[in-house]
């Protein structure tokens, strides 16, 4: 699944999406104007959607790891975490 901001009319769909067993199953949507809908980005009907401009996907900022001073220290002195 991947998120996106839905930019259009109010409506909603249901899609056939693999229930990972090798069949389908129905997944009902429910697009509201300038929200965030998490949607299989391989679906045909996601393609189409983002080919007329009513689909963007959501930018995910990369999370930073920050560590402690006294964390720090360990791994330098030993080279491994604590």
């Amino acid at each position: 699944m991947s998120r996106f901001i839905y930019t259009g009319p109010n409506s909603a769909v249901t899609l056939k999406v693999s229930d990972g067993k090798g069949g389908l199953k129905d997944q009902d949507v429910l697009f509201w104007n300038k929200q965030e809908v998490d949607l299989p980005a391989d679906h045909e009907m996601v393609s189409v959607l983002i080919a007329q401009g009513y689909l963007k996907p959501v930018q995910v900022a990369p999370v930073q790891i920050v560590q402690s001073a006294e964390t720090k220290a360990a791994t330098d002195k030993s080279g491994k975490t604590k």
